[in-house]
């Protein structure tokens, strides 16, 4: 999952970005982690090499936003930065700090899909599951599977692009599939919440198909995906 920090004092441009980013999981089907900062010297206490994208806005109060970057650039030299600002001539002080790029406000989605895309070419994820099925390999985007249902000794896998079964239990799949907007809505079936267009007390529907809530998954299930619709966050 890639984890992005929004630094900025503007409440109205940052809730911008926070909807954009939100709008694009969607589009997309993958799960992003999600922080807001108001002030760079926050960020900054509160970073811990979390984040692979940074959008940092270069005037704030405190401390600006090329100090934070400049801060930022001594702890971790490969996080994504991608400036924001309302005048363009503050544009050509990203190549002090290795800017990927910057947002001009005001900004519209089409023009951040751009740019955001650009930035995930940039970051470096496993973004991609390995799967050993008779006579072949095939490695699945995270994002292209809708749900995961065992069998016995089988899980099957249910894709965009169709089904593929594996000699596997969920318990031992489980791991790989933390923080990446999947959650587990029985022992033996665990969604992609992104995929998720209607949920019951007793059942959520995935790609059309209605699939039974265990009592014991019920609560944590509600908690995990309210906060995923929220804002693609995953605790």
């Amino acid at each position: 999952m890639v984890r992005v920090a929004i630094v900025e004092d503007d409440d109205e441009f940052a809730s911008t970005l926070e909807e954009y980013v939100r709008r694009y999981a969607g589009e997309t089907h993958r799960a992003f982690g999600m922080d807001r900062y108001v002030d760079g010297s926050v960020f900054l206490d509160g970073f811990r090499g979390q984040y692979q994208i940074v959008f940092m806005d270069v005037v704030m109060p405190h401390m600006n936003g090329l100090e934070t970057a400049r801060q930022l650039r001594d702890r971790d030299p490969n996080v994504c930065l991608m400036f924001i600002t309302s005048m363009a001539q503050y544009a050509i002080h990203g190549y002090e700090v290795d800017a990927l790029d910057y947002v001009l406000k005001p900004l519209s989605y089409d023009l951040f899909r751009i740019k955001f895309d650009k930035a995930l070419v940039r970051v470096h994820t496993d973004d991609r599951f390995t799967v050993v099925l008779p006579g072949e390999v095939r490695s699945i985007d995270f994002s292209r599977i809708m749900y995961l249902e065992s069998d016995k000794h089988y899980v099957h896998i249910h894709t965009a692009d169709g089904e593929f079964r594996v000699r596997d239990t969920i318990r031992n799949l489980s791991p790989r599939f933390e923080g990446r907007g999947f959650a587990a809505i029985r022992a033996s079936i665990l969604v992609n919440m992104a995929y998720v267009t209607a949920a019951s007390a007793d059942e959520v529907m995935v790609n059309g198909e209605h699939l039974p809530i265990a009592r014991t998954y019920r609560n944590d299930f509600r908690r995990r995906l309210t906060v995923f619709m929220a804002g693609g966050v995953l605790p």
